[in-house]
């Protein structure tokens, strides 16, 4: 079985390593989000193409253009559905009672990651998916409030603030529905996530804007995939800790 050695990441600030800063209320990446620890431990090279804002038909498009050129390349990690799910809370805030729609409704969302994995699929590269970590509803409010946005109306609009959770989880339940539709390998970030046994508490995972990862999430991430990694048959996937292998990169 031939080892996974280029892996090419195609998603959005989840796998860019968007933090928001406590201090200077904005926006930074974090240094190289640990691909250079699995790079080193399991003899990889991992090409970051994640964009910041990037939804599901922006990141088919990107995946159309990049398999057009030439490329050393064994598996894709496709990591979307955050930005998908998301909706435009400035309108929804002036105008609870009318309707609203997400960047990418539910349906489309699955038609088009869909297409990704069977486009891979042609080009003989192994799709790998990933569902997401979880968002705090009530972190999300507040960063809104502090935003300036009516979160009366916006709760008016939701019924309740958890929906924003749960409308984030279909999604996600979305991505391992279709991993195992299509026979793709899947890490599971989600559940380590949710998982009331980790150490961690739930919040510290999450960023004061509600929907990204902390740097403590992020290390949550990178256990996740080193988990996955150390499966030597993932669907057709082979992977080894460098100190089990005799091939470098």
């Amino acid at each position: 079985m031939e080892l996974v050695r280029n892996v090419h990441v195609f998603g959005d600030s989840i796998m860019k390593g968007i933090v928001l800063d406590k201090k200077a209320r904005r926006y930074m990446p974090l240094p190289d989000i640990n691909f250079r620890k699995i790079e080193e431990k399991f003899a990889v090279r991992i090409f970051n193409r994640s964009r910041f804002g990037c939804t599901v038909t922006k990141g088919l498009a990107m995946l159309r253009k990049f398999l057009e050129k030439e490329q050393e390349c064994d598996c894709v990690l496709l990591e979307y559905g955050g930005n998908d799910c998301n909706f435009k809370w400035e309108e929804v805030a002036a105008h609870p009672d009318k309707e609203h729609k997400p960047a990418t409704e539910l349906p489309v969302f699955k038609d088009m990651l869909r297409e990704m994995v069977n486009l891979l699929k042609r080009y003989g590269i192994r799709p790998v998916m990933m569902t997401l970590p979880p968002v705090d509803a009530e972190k999300y409010l507040a960063f809104m409030a502090d935003k300036g946005l009516n979160t009366e109306n916006i709760l008016a609009w939701l019924g309740d603030a958890q929906m924003i959770y749960r409308y984030q989880e279909l999604y996600s339940a979305q991505v391992a529905a279709l991993a195992e539709e299509t026979g793709s390998p899947l890490v599971d970030v989600r559940r380590l996530f949710l998982d009331k046994t980790h150490p961690h508490p739930y919040k510290r995972l999450i960023c004061d804007d509600g929907i990204h990862p902390s740097a403590e999430g992020h290390e949550l991430i990178y256990q996740a995939f080193d988990q996955f990694m150390k499966q030597k048959d993932v669907n057709g996937v082979s992977t080894q800790p460098i100190n089990e292998s005799k091939t470098a990169v």
